[in-house]
């Protein structure tokens, strides 16, 4: 008798997903397995997290993409996009979408991410009467966006293009991105967040009051301690806002970075348990349900909440790959770098590395750094601060462990640390070291097994051998998937070619 081939159905098509379906297209393309893919959006998967650049005519949209759809069908996997799950029924393993198919599952993947959590806010109307709850069912103004998708990328860039004001409401890493990339192409922003200083989550006050004054020079306006409590519209359209202070603050445009929250809700409509996300295992896999994964930002792995970052939802994918070929006995593929040979994926450990993204300011941090240098049972607490120089450094150890670190406007010591909180080491006995090294003439030296993206978990070797056989940083990516996340491993990227392309001989190009 034939067996019939195993079919697995993925909700979502963001940059977790694509990464899953790249892991199985060789199944795929063997047609060892069936690969379906649904996706909400009408574009096909994209690096949300630098929709920001879009924003800021940086780049493109093409230029954040992660699939060739075409590539993706004729190698077998369907793809539909625009389309939105409705309902799944365990029961039956079968999954109801919004246009009325209904398609089976032996295997489903959720892989629907995370969701933006818009404030409440009163709103007062100018000429033109009240909003139209018809048109505008929030009974919001228009102009008020998330950021979080490819549209409101390519709203803010008109408003940007126009100069025209925008308000940020948040004061965490998005909401500093956003306002910073705003100013930098000279467009007027304020940044309005409830925090003392902004990024108050992630670093230590010192830190954050330094960063104050940095996004102040950047041109960025800064309203601490403060809440946007009303929106001001004309004619349907948002044109000012009310601060918690009092202030009015014209504004073309609204963008909310205040969190997000998983999108679990159909999960928990067809009685998967769910706590900030759908509920797993280590491998993914729903605590109450063998058949069904979730990965990336919807999902709670092993108690773990989703923080936002690529690199662990892809780290999931991978993850669930190897599961699903354990689960329908396929064979299991080995990684293999630019030149064909055989190599182990590796993957980023230690601490969770948050890299500012923006063109003026170096921000890096990592784990815990909010610590009393004072109290006697604190770890230990290294700070070296110059205020007016635009410098600050703080790192917090145990031992010889590295339990965090921030670093503003030190790019050399946030690089070395970086790379020893991804190896889980300690840097230097004496901290001062890195100092020095900030105005060393050669920066941090990774081994070739270390991590050089984050993000994708490739280290210097593998980039190394892509680089070798490719002339830019796209091609890098396609060859060992380096740069293809947040984007801040660029620069050593483009070092490696240039290396690459001064050691060939004379008339010979990559």
């Amino acid at each position: 008798m034939t067996r019939s081939v195993p079919h697995v159905l993925v909700l979502g098509f963001g940059p977790v997903a694509a990464r899953l379906i790249d892991e199985l297209l060789e199944e795929v393309s063997s047609g060892a397995l069936r690969l379906t893919v649904i996706g909400a959006e009408a574009e096909p998967a994209y690096q949300r997290i630098r929709i920001g650049d879009v924003s800021v005519g940086r780049i493109q949209p093409a230029d954040l993409d992660l699939t060739d759809l075409t590539a993706l069908r004729e190698a077998g996997v369907d793809v539909r996009t625009g389309v939105s799950a409705r309902a799944i029924d365990r029961e039956t393993r079968q999954v109801m979408l919004e246009d009325g198919d209904t398609i089976g599952y032996d295997r489903l993947v959720l892989a629907t991410g995370a969701e933006p959590m818009t404030p409440s806010f009163e709103v007062e109307s100018r000429r033109g009467g009240a909003i139209d709850a018809e048109v505008r069912p929030s009974g919001l103004p228009d102009g008020i966006l998330a950021l979080r998708e490819m549209g409101d990328a390519l709203r803010l860039a008109e408003v940007v293009r126009r100069g025209e004001p925008v308000v940020v409401l948040g004061g965490g890493v998005l909401g500093v991105e956003a306002a910073l990339a705003i100013a930098e192409v000279g467009a007027p922003v304020t940044l309005v967040h409830r925090g003392n200083v902004p990024m108050n989550r992630q670093i230590d006050t010192d830190a954050g009051m330094l960063l104050r004054r940095e996004l102040i020079r950047a041109g960025v306006q800064v309203r601490a301690a403060a809440d946007i409590t009303t929106v001001i519209a004309e004619s349907g359209s948002l044109c000012a806002v009310r601060t918690s202070l009092g202030e009015k603050l014209p504004a073309a445009l609204l963008v909310t970075c205040t969190g997000v929250r998983a999108r679990d809700q159909l999960a928990g409509a067809a009685g998967l348990p769910t706590r900030w996300g759908v509920m797993t295992d280590e491998a993914c896999r729903s605590v109450s349900d063998p058949r069904i994964f979730a990965i990336g930002d919807c999902a709670t792995v092993a108690g773990r909440v989703s923080a936002g970052l690529i690199a662990p939802g892809w780290e999931h994918a991978g993850t669930v790959a190897q599961t699903l070929r354990e689960d329908l006995g396929l064979k299991q593929p080995r990684e293999r770098d630019a030149a064909g040979a055989s190599v182990e994926l590796a993957a980023a450990t230690g601490l969770d590395v948050i890299l500012l993204k923006s063109h003026t300011l170096n921000i890096a941090c990592a784990g815990t750094t909010d610590v009393d240098p004072w109290n006697p049972d604190s770890p230990t607490v290294s700070t070296w601060s110059d205020p007016k120089g635009g410098q600050y450094l703080r790192i917090v150890s145990d031992q010889d462990r590295l339990l965090g670190f921030v670093s503003v406007g030190m790019p050399r010591s946030a690089a070395e640390l970086a790379m020893h909180a991804g190896r889980g080491t300690m840097p230097v006995t004496d901290r001062t070291a890195l100092l020095a090294a900030e105005h060393a003439t050669r920066e941090a030296q990774l081994g070739p097994q270390d991590v050089l993206c984050r993000c994708a978990g490739t280290t210097l070797a593998q980039v190394q051998d892509a680089a070798a056989c490719s002339s830019s940083v796209a091609e890098v990516g396609t060859a060992c998937r380096a740069g293809t996340g947040c984007g801040t491993c660029h620069g050593r990227i483009e070092k490696l070619l240039r290396e690459e392309t001064q050691q060939l001989p004379a008339g010979v190009t990559a």
